[in-house]
């Protein structure tokens, strides 16, 4: 749930005409959600329906662990709401130009892999769901490509490494106020996802129990990366100022995620514009599931497709 900040600073980015400035979006979890609807022209779309959305019993419920069924129903989302109830443009991602770059867990070799070269609606939607598949909580491996996948953050915590082998500048947008350390799981919920994890792969337990030590440790050489000038290739980081609300990760309330979701876009909007908004809330409308199919869009309607020099937002 506290993707809900990436998806706002996304929006910013969004509303300010940059998204064609990058020739790649890569995103781990949450972040190939916000990655998928910035590249659609969706992420304000997308910050609204946080509180909205994502709150749904439908999405997330602890009884449906009595019924031996996940605690969160991401095919629910990525395959009915988001084909059907609320559209996500694949059709725009593709024609946009711009590469999509999912990151999951292969769960045979414990090791992150890379989901790029996306050609179809479903490739996009199976990528998606296989970089946020959280262990358990969210059901067993997607199977992709001939791989059993996992929720990316599991191997890395932030989805840089492809984006440093081509990248001569990288965006990079994380979630949690500057000072605020990653949070391992409570120890109810780390010995139900560990005892899962073994009978896949006992090497997916390690990845587990190093996560938060990997993310502190990977979150302090970008810093060190940004702050120097001579760096290779050259980084920028937007979090949200300290201070900030944190948002748990099983958040539900419908205030906290806008509020969380507008702190988001305010850290994007400041660190790209050296300006505070003034954040209003107005009506936007959106194509509603009942209207005309993505291929009958005319060409006034597509996205211009643009971009500079190896430009990665991760």
């Amino acid at each position: 749930m506290r993707g809900v900040v990436s998806a706002g600073m996304a929006a910013a980015i969004e509303q300010l005409g940059f998204t064609d400035c990058f020739d790649e979006v890569h995103g781990a979890s949450a972040g190939a959600f916000a990655g998928a609807f910035l590249l659609a022209g969706q992420a304000a779309y997308l910050t609204g329906l946080y509180p909205y959305g994502f709150g749904n019993p439908v999405f997330a419920s602890a009884r449906r662990v009595m019924r031996g069924r996940p605690v969160f129903d991401l095919d629910y989302v990525v395959g009915e709401v988001w084909r059907r109830q609320r559209p996500l443009r694949t059709d725009r991602i593709l024609a946009r130009g711009i590469g999509l770059h999912c990151t999951a867990t292969d769960v045979d070799r414990a090791a992150i892999v890379e989901l790029a070269d996306l050609t179809d609606d479903q490739q996009i939607r199976t990528a998606m769901l296989a970089s946020s598949r959280l262990p358990w909580l969210a059901g067993g491996p997607v199977t992709f490509r001939g791989h059993q996948l996992l929720d990316a953050t599991l191997a890395e915590p932030i989805p840089v490494h492809a984006a440093r082998t081509s990248a001569t500048d990288m965006l990079v947008l994380q979630t949690r106020p500057h000072g605020i350390a990653h949070s391992p799981l409570s120890g109810p919920v780390a010995r139900l996802t560990d005892s899962y994890l073994r009978t896949l792969n006992p090497a997916l337990v390690t990845l587990r129990e190093t996560r938060s030590e990997r993310y502190d440790r990977l979150s302090a050489e970008l810093a060190g990366a940004a702050a120097d000038t001579s760096a290779e290739p050259a980084v920028c980081i937007i979090r949200p100022p300290a201070g900030a609300r944190l948002v748990g990760q099983m958040e539900n309330r419908a205030g906290a995620l806008a509020v969380a979701g507008s702190h988001g876009m305010r850290a994007a909007w400041m660190a790209l514009t050296g300006a505070d908004p003034d954040l209003v809330s107005a009506p936007r409308g959106y194509l509603p599931a009942a209207g005309p199919a993505p291929d009958s869009a005319s060409p006034s309607e597509q996205p211009a497709s643009g971009s500079v020099s190896s430009g990665s937002l991760c």
